[in-house]
């Protein structure tokens, strides 16, 4: 029995991805095999179709790199277990193979749709507030507050107890900002302890002039393309500020670490403390619509293939 895939013809547009089949994946040893139920679609998937990873083969290249679903077969204590689980590639599919250290048990009150929103974004939000240090009462501003990082971002900035602004230009993602608590957005003049940046771009060296004295910059994703070359040089004009910036990848963290921190995530999500934000839903015969839609510059929340 075959096998349904979505891949890569050719680096591209969205159009150059498309349904094709494959032989059913046999798990290894510590290994499972998912029966993916929803995938999460994300920036990394839009980088990898147009071919920005060097050395990235296009020719039957399957996207996807995180995933909600049962396991059918596989390390025998996780066989019919539902889970989310985080891999290198190959989301995109009907059937997943993923290391035992890299998923995550879903609990029954949590839909996979909404596993796959939260995931990954939550646990890149999770981890850039660790390393910028929020807190009690600490000045946050979330840039791209809308996007699929910004939403949980805020969500998980207000529960650690900091104030919270959030920077959209869009009055509609305002109004849906404030529906999941979020009531300061930013007015340009506002300094703040903590910046977390999902974006990017050649705006965020501005940025650096908004931090206080001792502020941290948390730079965690690239939505709005690379920064220049000599974005730093803000920083060494504001020397006596003792200012600080990061890059955040979770490649810098270990399984064990991503998935005490995603089950700790799913509880405050069915304890109703966090919202899982779907912008929207497609099969997985419409990857391409879903990616155009991603690349709108409209969405609010995480873009999601159902399978």
């Amino acid at each position: 029995m075959s096998v349904k895939v979505v891949s890569i013809k050719a680096f591209g547009s969205p159009d150059e991805l498309c349904v094709t089949t494959v032989e059913p994946p046999e798990p290894g040893a510590e290994q499972v095999l998912i029966a993916v139920e929803a995938c999460g679609v994300g920036l990394v998937d839009v980088l990898f179709r147009k071919g920005l990873f060097p050395g990235l083969s296009p020719v039957g290249f399957v996207p996807g790199v995180e995933v909600a679903g049962r396991v059918v077969a596989g390390a025998g204590e996780w066989i019919g277990k539902r889970v989310f689980a985080k891999v290198e590639s190959g989301g995109y599919a009907e059937q997943l193979i993923a290391n035992v250290t890299s998923i995550t048990e879903i609990p029954a009150a949590l839909s996979s749709e909404a596993a796959v929103a939260l995931g990954i974004n939550a646990l890149v939000a999770h981890f850039s507030l660790l390393h910028g240090h929020c807190g009690n009462e600490k000045e946050v501003l979330v840039r791209g507050a809308g996007g699929g990082i910004g939403t949980i971002t805020a969500q998980l900035a207000k529960i650690s107890g900091a104030k919270v602004t959030a920077s959209t230009s869009s009055p509609e993602k305002r109004s849906m900002l404030s529906a999941l608590g979020v009531l300061q957005f930013d007015d340009g003049a506002r300094e703040y302890d903590l910046i977390i940046d999902p974006v990017a771009g050649n705006e965020l060296s501005s940025f650096f002039t908004r931090l206080k004295a001792n502020g941290r910059y948390v730079v965690n994703g690239v939505a709005g393309g690379f920064p220049l070359p000599d974005f730093a040089m803000p920083l060494v004009s504001s020397f006596r500020k003792s200012l600080a910036i990061s890059f955040l990848s979770l490649n810098s963290i270990t399984d064990s670490q991503l998935t005490t921190a995603l089950t700790d995530i799913f509880m405050l999500a069915v304890e109703g403390r966090i919202t899982s934000v779907i912008d929207s839903v497609y099969p997985l015969a419409e990857a391409a619509r879903a990616h155009e839609r991603l690349e709108s510059g409209k969405v609010f929340g995480k873009v999601v293939l159902k399978v």
